[in-house]
C-alpha cells in the first residue's frame, strides 16, 4: 500500500477528536481522512470542520457508501466488536481503542471476521508506547537491579463520572476501562507468560453497577508477579515499583529513581540486623511527555505495518491473551479463586 491509506472514524468524541484524530493528522502522507461517523450531530459538524471530509450518523451506511482502506473504531466498548466485524465484511483494515473487546467470545469474532476477510486488526495499547515503559525496558534489561520479582503497577483519581463507563451493559468498568494500561506494559516487562490471575472488585464512589476499583495479581511463568490497580484516593501511591534482587525503580509521574543495592551477608546465621544492607542515594532522570505513547509514532507504526516496512508492535496473539487476562480478573472475583490464562 503505496498510497494515502482511506481513512474513516467511527466515534468522534473526546479520543476521537485528541487521540485519534491527532495521530492520524500528524501523518498527513500516509492517512487521508474520508469520511466520520458519529450520532452526535455536534461530532459531525466538528469532524467536517477538521477535515473536509462527509460525515455520517449511521456508520454503516458510511461502510456502504465511501471506498475505505481502514476504520477507527472510537466507541463504547460494547459496540467494538460488531463494528470491527462489519468494517472487516466491507473490506476495510480495523484500529479498535482499547479495549479491543468486551471478553475473549467477542475477540474470537472480530479474528475470525478479520481471518475471512483477509483484513489485519490493530489493537490500540498506547501505554504499550509509553516512555516510563521503554525507559523501564531498558533499565531492566541493562541488569542494573538484578532479577526482577515483582511489578506493582498502580493508577489513582478521586473525580466520580456516570457516563456509560459506570454501566456494565456498555462494557464498562474499571478493569475494561484502565486494565489494558496497567496489566499489559508491566507484564511484558516480566517476560514469560502469564500463568494465573487474581483478581478483586469493589464498586466504591461512582454510580452504576460496574466496579470502579480492582486489584490484580498475575503469575507469570517464570516466577514474576505483576501487581495491578485503579483506586480512589487523593494522594497516589507510586505509579510504579519495580522490585529486583540488585535494588528498585520506582516511578512517579515523569520522574524515575534507580536504587541500587546488594544485600549485605551475614557472617553469623544468628545476627539478623545486617541483613538489611546498604542501598544507593537513587539516580533520578525525566521520563518527559508521552507516558501513555505518542499517538503520531503509533498511527505511523499502524502505516508502516499496512506499507509491509515493519509489523505492529502488537500481536494477535498478545491482544487475544490480555482480553483473556481482563476477564480472568472479573472471574476471580466472582469465584473468590485464583484463575488460569489459557
Amino acid at each position: 500500500m503505496s498510497s494515502r491509506i482511506r481513512t474513516a472514524i467511527i466515534g468522534y468524541g473526546r479520543s476521537g477528536q485528541l487521540l485519534h484524530a491527532g495521530g492520524l493528522r500528524g501523518n498527513p502522507e500516509s492517512f487521508d481522512i474520508k469520511a466520520i461517523a458519529s450520532r452526535s450531530a455536534e461530532s459531525r459538524q466538528k469532524g467536517e470542520a477538521d477535515f473536509g471530509c462527509p460525515t455520517f450518523a449511521d456508520y454503516r451506511e458510511m461502510l456502504r457508501q465511501v471506498e475505505l482502506d481502514l476504520v477507527v473504531i472510537v466507541t463504547r466498548n460494547d459496540q467494538h466488536a460488531e463494528m470491527a466485524c462489519e468494517a472487516l465484511d466491507a473490506g476495510c483494515h480495523v484500529l479498535v481503542t482499547k479495549p479491543l473487546a468486551t471478553n475473549t467470545q467477542e475477540v474470537k469474532e472480530i479474528y475470525d471476521a478479520a481471518q475471512a476477510a483477509g483484513k489485519k486488526v490493530f489493537p490500540y495499547l498506547p501505554a504499550r508506547w509509553g516512555t516510563d515503559y521503554r525507559r523501564l525496558r531498558d533499565i531492566v534489561d541493562s541488569g542494573e537491579i538484578g532479577d526482577v520479582f515483582a511489578i506493582h503497577r498502580s493508577a489513582f483519581g478521586f473525580a466520580t463520572r456516570s457516563d456509560w463507563q459506570t454501566q456494565t451493559e456498555h462494557g464498562g468498568g474499571i478493569v475494561l476501562n484502565w486494565g489494558a494500561h496497567l496489566i499489559d506494559p508491566p507484564m511484558f516487562l516480566a517476560g514469560g507468560a502469564p500463568k494465573h490471575v487474581f483478581g478483586s472488585c469493589q464498586q466504591v464512589l461512582n454510580p452504576g453497577d460496574a466496579e470502579d476499583v480492582f486489584y490484580s495479581i498475575l503469575t507469570m511463568d517464570n516466577g514474576v508477579r505483576v501487581h495491578s490497580q485503579w483506586s480512589f484516593s487523593p494522594q497516589n501511591q507510586p505509579d510504579w515499583f519495580v522490585q529486583g534482587s540488585g535494588g528498585c525503580i520506582i516511578v512517579n509521574d515523569d520522574e524515575l529513581v534507580v536504587y541500587a543495592s546488594t544485600p549485605e551477608q551475614p557472617d553469623d546465621p544468628t545476627n539478623f540486623n545486617d541483613m538489611k544492607g546498604e542501598a544507593s542515594q537513587g539516580r533520578g532522570e525525566k521520563l518527559g511527555e508521552h507516558l501513555f505513547g505518542d499517538p503520531i509514532e503509533i498511527y505511523r507504526d499502524v502505516a508502516d505495518d499496512l506499507r509491509g516496512v515493519r509489523p505492529y508492535p502488537v500481536s494477535d496473539a498478545e491482544s487475544i491473551r490480555l482480553i483473556a487476562i481482563l476477564d480472568g480478573i472479573k472471574q476471580s472475583h466472582q469465584q473468590q479463586a485464583v484463575v488460569p490464562i489459557p
